[in-house]
C-alpha cells in the first residue's frame, strides 16, 4: 500500500506518521508545497513560497496528476493541493481523485476550530470578531462540508476539534516527528528550576497570562529560572528543551500540542490547560492518564499552582514519571499507525 501524507508539515504529524507507517510495512512519503521556520522533515518539497500563482498552479496540477499513483492520499491540516482559500477556490481537485484511492483527512487545530475557541474568553477580553475573521468561519465551515462529502475517513488532533467537524470524525493522538531521536533524560533539578515556554503562536497559547506569572514567581522564589523559546528552528529547540525543569506550554485551547509530546518523552513535566468536558472523545484509559500526568492550570491559578511545586519539588519527579510513561503509551507512532493502517484497509 503506498500513501502520500500532504500538504503541509504542521507539528510534524505527518512526518511522524509517515515514519511510523513505514515501520509497519507500508510505502509512505510526505509532500509539503512549502516549508516554515520550523523547518520539520519531508520527502518533497515544492518550494512554492515566492512564486506567481501561474507557476504555483502549473506546479500543483503536475502534482495532482502524480498523486494518482498512490493508493492513499492523507491530507492535513484541512487543506489539499489546489486550495486557494484566499481566492474562495477551496479543495477544486477532490472530486477528480480516483475512487478507488482512500481519501484521508487530518484536522490539526485552527483549520477546524472557531476564531475564537477559549473556554475562558467571557472571562478575560472577549474581543468582537472582525469581518475578515467571519468570513474565514465561513469558508472553514464550507471547507469542512466539502471534506464531509469526499472523504473516507476524518482525524481530529484535538479532542475539541470534534465539536466542529461532522459526527463519523475520531480523535487521534499526536506523531511527533522524531520520536526515536528524543531521548528520555535523567531527571535531576540542580540549583534552580528552569521553566520553559516556547509558544508558536503567544495570543493562542495565552503567553501573556503565562509570562505575567512567571514574572511574579520569579520575584517570589530564588531558585527558579525562565526562559522563553521561539521563531527558531525546530531542532535548535528540541537542544535547549533537554535544559528544562519544568514546562509551560498553554492556558486557553484546552488540550496540549506536540510540543508537549516531546517535552514529556524527555522526562520534562508539563503544565497546560486541559478541558475536562472534552474528555469525552478520548478513550476513558487515555483521559485518566492524561490527568495523572499532567499539571492542569488555568489563565487565573498559573501562579498559585505552579508555587505548589516550586516548593515541594518531589511533586515535579513525579510528573516527570508519569510524564514518560504516558506519551511512551498514547503517542508511540507504532500505536498511532496502527489505528491509521486500520481505517486505511477497510
Amino acid at each position: 500500500m503506498k500513501i502520500l501524507h500532504l500538504p503541509t508539515s504542521v507539528g510534524g504529524n505527518a512526518w511522524g506518521m509517515s515514519q511510523a507507517e513505514k515501520e509497519l510495512g507500508l510505502i509512505s512519503e510526505v509532500l509539503i508545497v512549502e516549508q516554515n521556520w520550523l523547518k520539520y522533515n519531508c520527502d518533497y518539497n515544492l518550494n512554492l513560497q515566492g512564486i506567481s500563482f501561474l507557476q504555483r498552479v502549473k506546479v500543483l496540477y503536475k502534482w495532482f496528476k502524480r498523486a494518482n499513483n498512490y493508493d492513499v492520499l492523507h491530507f492535513n491540516y484541512g487543506s489539499s493541493l489546489l486550495d486557494f482559500q484566499k481566492l474562495g477556490l477551496v479543495l477544486l481537485e477532490l472530486p477528480f481523485y480516483s475512487k478507488k484511492q482512500k481519501i484521508i483527512f487530518t484536522y490539526n487545530g485552527s483549520d477546524a476550530r472557531d476564531v475564537h475557541p477559549i473556554e475562558y474568553w467571557d472571562e478575560i477580553e472577549n474581543p468582537k470578531k472582525s469581518l475578515y475573521q467571519k468570513i474565514v468561519k465561513i469558508v472553514k465551515k464550507y471547507k469542512i462540508k466539502k471534506v464531509e462529502k469526499y472523504a473516507d475517513h476524518i482525524f481530529a488532533l484535538n479532542p475539541d476539534l470534534l465539536y466542529y467537524l461532522p459526527s463519523r470524525a475520531t480523535f487521534l493522538p499526536y506523531s511527533i516527528s522524531n520520536w526515536n531521536e528524543i531521548k528520555k533524560y535523567s531527571y535531576e533539578i540542580k540549583d534552580k528550576i528552569k521553566i520553559i515556554h516556547s509558544p508558536t503562536s503567544r495570543e493562542l497559547k495565552g503567553s501573556d497570562y503565562i509570562l505575567k506569572a512567571l514574572e511574579k514567581l520569579e520575584k517570589k522564589y530564588d531558585n527558579i529560572e525562565v526562559q522563553i523559546i521561539e521563531n527558531i528552528p525546530h531542532k535548535d529547540a528540541l537542544t535547549l528543551y533537554q535544559e528544562a525543569d519544568l514546562v509551560v506550554d498553554q492556558v486557553l485551547i484546552g488540550w496540549y500540542g506536540g510540543f508537549a509530546v516531546e517535552v514529556m518523552k524527555m522526562g520534562k513535566p508539563v503544565a497546560v490547560n486541559i478541558r475536562e468536558k472534552d474528555l469525552k472523545f478520548i478513550p476513558d484509559d487515555m483521559a485518566e492518564d492524561l490527568k495523572k500526568s499532567i499539571i492542569n492550570i488555568t489563565p487565573f491559578n498559573i501562579e498559585e499552582v505552579l508555587s505548589n511545586y516550586i516548593e515541594n519539588n518531589t511533586l515535579l519527579y513525579e510528573k516527570s514519571k508519569k510524564a514518560v510513561e504516558y506519551v511512551e503509551k498514547w503517542h508511540n507512532p507504532r500505536y498511532v499507525a496502527k489505528i491509521v493502517k486500520d481505517i486505511y484497509e477497510k
